[in-house]
């Protein structure tokens, strides 16, 4: 019935034009797993098409393990950071950028060491020695001062902390209007609260910013707000605070920014603003740098780059040549894992933080943007809409394939568009567009195919009765595979029998004989079809099986060997119920034991026969040898035998080697195996003790060492009674080999004279 209503066309498209809606509104929403889908695709981008660098325009001064071990543990005398600023300008640094926060005074000034110093009278005239040096934050802040060219820096805090930065830089146009509702400035990246550098360190400076920086909900950092508002009590910005980067940026164009101002501009910050009155970029003198709505901007990675590290142990000790510096930006910060600045990037899972900042100030000065137009969401969504009613429109007039063909096309459009656009510095999204589109095209085929699933329907309730579901199944999906022929595939081939059938089937009439084989075979084909298996056909008291095929199965050897130990386990019910019934009738009960050979091996499957009747068989070497092994079970006294092949697949079952047999029409040896239990068997102890002797028993036996083996195999017998004629067969051919040793170039090969 309700596959009836699903027919009818204005059903269907009136599901998918609410479905398409749904998809749209949804992506009004911006619920979190678009903007994951986003980051994962964007980020992707970055790792294949990283940002290519044009020239080297920052070095960062590492303070590296390497400094730490020479200089000392971290935080150095501000003395020798000072002299470390006022050389890199020495060498031509254009700009020296801290990202870093002095915070706290320099614990090793002259006059804290002299307070720390025990109150002795020996010692007095020590501290008063020490009180009478200079401090060392004076020293530093005098040593910013020299070089003229020192940005420091800040961070947002978490917690009330009292300190405010002091803004070194101008504001101009919106940015230094009244923070009202015409002024945009409310909308960027708020914090109230600030660990900043000493003041007297802060004024000397030339320049001051913030180097705070947050992940997004993955831990990668893949915008930094070069704009942040000072937030009062009420939360209201009441002023804007510069990105460290952004301020090294501002220094470095000293010399413009002087222009400018003689001509009676603004050398200072000021907002960019769209036509919605939201915030887009950030100009600086003549600088435009694009950002979002929250003047973030967004960091377009090369990577981490060893070549632009210098540590600072070098440049204290000069051994560093000042053409590294000349007319560059350095950035002086951390890649030592003690000192925590560590982040993520798009394409670092560990990188340190100051090179986030390089990455920022190069992508300006290169003009290497990646820009998120606030337009592109809808001009996103009309490309799915239109594909997507095409899609429903024209599906009932093309052909699957056809259709595949153009859904195809149009998102190979559309990712191949993103990347284009990607390469120009834009960010399109293409994932959910294509994910509408998918999901629009699956189930208008669902909807277009209806009426052929259920003619396929009918045709497997034709055919149910006379092949095997597997086979129907492959014949409805791929009719024109109902023909004579086939491939070469692996498979694994089982064959089934019951021992003794003509003395059990002489002590039954007819009608008990057959209820007696559907008793054994309905257990033995259950546990076949519930391993995948396929069951090819019944002969007699046989049953030939194989798996791998029609359907494809890459754990066919571990199934059939699964199914082989289900069979032995199914016999114990059968021969219960047939011994009940052999006692209310008065005659004999002979207990139904089975013979069970599985090899795995390539062989020929597909319908076999004449044009008249044919069937789905196997044939070839493989299925010989499976037979051939059946046939041998009752030589050993074992109820399953696998192949060596079969064995290397299943190494994690309980197995044991029975010989190296040749059976009959084949010239080569085969290593044989029965199956004792499962995975769980073969964990155990007791197994894999009776595993260690048993093969203790074989070395012996082909080394020739018959008494050793003869007492080895009759411990194994009393540990493994079940077994007892498999030893008992080896207790024979040594008494023979006794008697007529088989020679040194013997190599345990056992040639069978019977099927």
């Amino acid at each position: 019935m309700l596959g009836n209503i699903l027919s009818k066309r204005w059903v269907q498209v009136s599901i998918l034009l609410m479905l398409l809606v749904t998809a749209v509104g949804i992506r009004f929403l911006a619920p979190p797993f678009i903007g994951h889908m986003m980051q994962f695709t964007f980020d992707a981008y970055n790792r294949m098409m990283p940002r290519e660098p044009a020239g080297e325009n920052v070095v960062i001064v590492d303070i590296d393990e390497e400094s730490l071990r020479r200089v000392g543990q971290w935080p150095w005398p501000r003395t020798v950071i000072g002299d470390m600023a006022v050389t890199l300008r020495q060498m031509g640094a254009k700009v020296v950028a801290f990202d870093i926060a002095f915070s706290e005074a320099d614990r090793t000034s002259p006059a804290r060491i002299a307070d720390s110093l025990p109150k002795t009278p020996d010692l007095a005239s020590v501290a008063g020695a020490l009180k009478k040096l200079p401090d060392n934050d004076e020293v530093f802040a005098r040593k910013i001062a020299e070089a003229g060219n020192i940005v420091t820096g800040f961070v947002g805090a978490r917690s009330a902390t009292g300190s405010q930065p002091i803004v070194k830089a101008k504001f101009c146009g919106k940015s230094a209007m009244p923070y009202g509702k015409d002024n945009p400035a409310p909308s960027v990246v708020r914090l109230k609260d600030f660990v900043t550098s000493l003041p007297n360190i802060t004024s000397a400076a030339a320049g001051n910013g913030i180097f705070t920086s947050e992940p997004d909900d993955d831990g990668i950092i893949r915008n930094v707000p070069i704009l942040v508002g000072r937030k009062d009590e009420q939360g209201e910005v009441k002023g804007l605070l510069p990105a460290l980067a952004l301020e090294a940026l501002r220094i470095s164009k000293s010399d413009v920014n002087k222009m400018i101002d003689a001509s009676g501009g603004c050398a200072g910050y000021d907002l960019k603003v769209d036509g919605l009155g939201s915030i887009s970029g950030v100009h600086l003198s003549r600088l435009v740098i694009p950002t979002d709505s929250l003047a973030r901007v967004l960091v377009y990675y090369h990577g981490h780059r060893p070549g632009i590290y210098v540590p600072a142990w070098e440049v204290l000790q000069k051994k560093v040549d000042p053409k590294r510096f000349a007319d560059k930006i350095v950035l002086i910060g951390t890649s030592s894992i003690g000192l925590l600045d560590l982040r993520s990037s798009p394409l670092d899972s560990v990188l340190p933080g100051v090179e986030i900042h390089a990455e920022v100030i190069e992508q300006v000065l290169n003009k290497q943007f990646l820009v998120r137009e606030d337009g592109m969401k809808a001009k996103e969504l009309l490309y799915a809409i239109v594909v997507s009613l095409l899609i429903i429109f024209l599906s009932p007039a093309m052909g699957g394939g056809m259709m595949a063909l153009l859904v195809a096309l149009a998102l190979a459009a559309g990712i191949g568009g993103s990347i284009f656009a990607y390469t120009h510095g834009y960010l399109v999204d293409s994932v959910y567009p294509s994910v509408i589109i998918i999901i629009v095209f699956v189930l208008s085929s669902v909807f277009t195919n209806l009426r052929t699933e259920l003619e396929k329907r009918m045709l497997r309730q034709v055919f149910d009765r006379y092949l095997s579901p597997a086979l129907i199944e492959e014949m409805v999906k791929d009719p024109s595979r109902v023909k004579l022929g086939g491939d070469v595939r692996e498979l694994s081939v089982m064959f089934t029998d019951i021992r003794n059938f003509t003395t059990i089937s002489e002590s039954m009439d007819p009608a008990e004989l057959i209820r007696m084989m559907n008793d054994f075979l309905t257990p033995m084909t259950s546990a076949v079809l519930d391993n995948k298996g396929f069951v090819d056909k019944y002969m007699g008291d046989a049953m030939m099986t194989f798996w791998n095929a029609p359907v494809d199965d890459p754990h066919h050897a571990q199934n059939a060997c699964r199914a082989a130990l289900e069979m032995v386990e199914a016999l114990k019910p059968v021969n219960a119920e047939l011994k009940a019934r052999a006692e209310k009738a008065g005659r004999t009960f002979y207990e139904l034991k089975a013979g069970i050979g599985i090899n795995s091996g390539r062989a020929s499957v597909g319908n076999m026969g004449s044009k008249q009747r044919f069937a789905y068989s196997a044939l070839g070497d493989t299925v010989n040898l499976a037979s051939r092994m059946e046939g041998q079970t009752k030589t050993y006294g074992v109820t399953t035998m696998i192949s060596h092949s079969t064995r290397m697949q299943v190494p994690a079952l309980a197995a044991i080697e029975l010989d190296l047999l040749t059976v009959k029409g084949r010239t080569e040896p085969e290593r044989i195996y029965t199956l004792l239990g499962s995975e769980a068997v073969a964990k155990t102890s007791e197994f894999q003790s009776f595993a260690a002797l048993h093969a203790r028993m074989l070395e012996a036996y082909r080394a020739q060492k018959w008494d050793e083996a003869t007492r080895l195999g009759d411990e194994c017998a009393r540990l493994k009674p079940e077994l007892a004629a498999l030893y008992k067969l080896y207790a024979s051919r040594i008494s023979h080999y006794k008697e007529e040793p088989p020679g040194p170039g013997w190599t345990g090969v056992w040639v069978a004279k019977e099927k």
